[in-house]
């Protein structure tokens, strides 16, 4: 699927599929590097910030550009040509700096995040007019997975992020956060495809432990002047730790600099 086609699904429908978006080069040491964190996290040799199921076992680790992980090939997959060939048509070349994380499997239990929208703090089951004012706004992000080894665990509602949910859709957010969506759809991809999406689409994730996931995520911001100091989000608050810019590639730097700049605390 070209770009153009991809840009007009992902409208419509809220997702496309690409392969190639990934050196394949680079899609083996980035499989060693995310095998190798999740071990460090798992056993807690390092622990950056991770998402954890209640019995404590890793289901989304972030902290991939920190120093302690010493795996810079996520920051060179992130300043990649091959990403940036779908990211600056979308969001233009100001950039603020986005993110990798991975998703993964725990070790001993299946795990699902339940169904949701990524609204932030925006309010999650406003009135048509709220919700509609929200799905309206201005492309400001570009996100997208890296399937690592096949993968099947993301599911999404196509073309949810263009409407005010259905009372079914609701009924799912708020209440039966783990139950079907008849109109929901399973993101099949092969290992080295991409999934860019966007996150306004009702959707959720739903990880067994076999076959085991290993899928990176990939953000970046779109970068304006003007724009407003935002409180940063506890997620990515390690980034303003004093070793990481050294850690990050030279010319990553600006778009971390962008970043961070406009972090209130």
């Amino acid at each position: 699927m070209d770009l153009a086609e991809g840009s007009e699904q992902y409208r419509t429908q809220g997702y496309f599929i690409a392969d190639d978006a990934v050196d394949p080069e680079m899609l083996d040491p980035l499989l060693k590097a995310t095998r190798r964190v999740k071990a460090k996290t798992r056993s807690r040799e390092v622990d950056i910030y991770t998402h954890r199921t209640p019995e404590g076992e890793p289901w989304a680790i972030r902290g991939l550009f920190a120093p302690e992980f010493d795996e810079p090939v996520f920051a060179e997959y992130l300043m990649s040509q091959q990403v940036m060939q779908y990211v600056e048509p979308l969001l233009g070349a100001d950039l603020r700096l986005g993110g990798v994380l991975i998703f993964t499997s725990p070790d001993e239990v299946d795990w699902s995040g339940g169904w949701h929208r990524d609204f932030g703090k925006n309010e999650r089951d406003g009135s048509y007019e709220v919700e509609m004012e929200i799905l309206n706004r201005p492309m400001q992000s570009m996100k997208w997975h890296l399937a690592l080894v096949d993968d099947s665990c993301l599911q999404l509602v196509p073309g949810s992020h263009r409407r005010y949910r259905t009372e079914e859709e609701r009924d799912r957010l708020l209440k039966n956060r783990h139950a079907d969506i008849s109109t929901q759809k399973v993101m099949h991809l092969k290992a080295g495809q991409t999934i860019f999406w966007n996150g306004n689409a009702v959707h959720r994730g739903v990880y067994n432990t076999r076959p085991e996931r290993l899928t990176l995520a990939g953000s970046w911001q779109k970068h304006s002047e003007g724009d407003q100091p935002q409180e940063t989000d506890e997620r990515v608050a390690w980034m303003l730790a004093d070793n990481v810019r050294a850690f990050l590639p030279e010319r990553m730097r600006p778009a971390y600099d962008r970043w961070r700049a406009l972090q209130s605390g």
